[in-house]
């Protein structure tokens, strides 16, 4: 058994002063896990007084070997004024850092601060992107928010050869007429909208949708809103696509 999984015992027992005593020594060796364990027991005041400005120092000298759980923490604890002063631009580019590491948690909390403002373009592909990996990594109120994570291509079915063997351009202008014909007027009744963020055809049919207005929020995604929308963009290609709606 390794110093630090004798650790992560003594902590999960709720034997914070042998966990400490490990961290701090593990620390000393330039482990990085161990530095931002101590930043998380400072943070929470476990073992030891709650002090915010150890936590920042021990996630921020963690920080420095690319650990996703410090950047993380630091993230969280810049976007919420946290012991520090608050700052947006510092807290997503420590969200971003964790992320490349594929840390659900900042997959998940990237998508809520990037989509809360769904105006902005040039942040709507990448908070949709982070939500998606979230969901697919398994965070559970991720999955509940993005229309067609457990709908699968149907590969077996009569392809639409007519329909991809237009350029990309071509075929996505059918998806958005599909979209304005038949899509956005039902959701326009209950002053909703959606949008197109993403369109990919290469290797497999990938289609990105939003949604704006009134129906942002409104878990549409997890109702027959999402299977009218599927049915209807597969009608003009086929079934072998992918669909995601948020």
């Amino acid at each position: 058994m390794t110093l630090h999984h004798e650790a992560l015992m003594a902590y999960e027992r709720k034997d914070y002063k042998s966990a400490l005593n490990i961290w701090q020594k593990e620390a000393t060796q330039a482990n990085d896990q161990a530095m931002a364990n101590l930043g998380l027991m400072y943070l929470k005041g476990e073992g030891v007084q709650k002090d915010l400005d150890q936590a920042r120092d021990w996630f921020e000298k963690a920080s420095i070997y690319g650990n996703a759980s410090a950047n993380y923490n630091l993230g969280l604890m810049y976007h919420a004024n946290i012991g520090v002063k608050a700052d947006m631009n510092v807290a997503l580019d420590y969200l971003r850092r964790a992320a490349q590491k594929e840390h659900q948690g900042a997959y998940f909390r990237l998508g809520l601060i990037l989509l809360k403002d769904r105006t902005n373009e040039m942040a709507l592909l990448e908070g949709f992107n982070c939500m998606m990996q979230a969901a697919k990594s398994g965070h559970m109120m991720a999955k509940t928010q993005i229309g067609g994570i457990k709908t699968h291509p149907n590969k077996e079915c009569e392809q639409n050869t007519s329909f991809r063997v237009l350029t990309k351009e071509e075929q996505q202008a059918v998806i958005n007429e599909a979209i304005n014909q038949h899509i956005r007027p039902i959701l326009a009744k209950d002053g909703g909208d959606i949008v197109l963020v993403e369109f990919v055809n290469d290797p497999q049919i990938e289609i990105k949708l939003m949604y704006k207005g009134k129906c942002v929020g409104c878990a549409l995604a997890a109702t027959s809103t999402y299977g009218l929308i599927r049915s209807t963009i597969a009608k003009v290609i086929d079934e072998n696509i992918s669909v995601y709606v948020l």
